[in-house]
């Protein structure tokens, strides 16, 4: 595909199997790293480092629930 033209209905179809193989892939890192507790080759760092990611993602929401409920508890305090 040239620069400036539209993509026909080839080049689209191309793009959706190459993303589907790659998430395909991803999935199956991701199953391996986290359900059968064994890292693998290649990659490792990949998984390694979406789950430092929802790990971290997991404990900002565990510390604004903890600052919630403590501003509804020093609401009631203050009354």
């Amino acid at each position: 595909m040239a620069t400036g033209e539209s993509p026909d209905l080839r080049d689209v179809w191309d793009v959706v199997n190459q993303s589907r193989l790659e998430i395909a892939e991803l999935r199956g890192m991701l199953t391996m790293h986290f359900k059968e507790g064994q890292h693998h080759y290649p990659p490792c760092k990949p998984a390694a480092d979406m789950q430092k990611t929802m790990l971290s993602a997991v404990g900002a929401a565990l510390l604004a629930l903890l600052a919630a409920i403590g501003s509804i508890v020093a609401e009631f305090v203050r009354r």
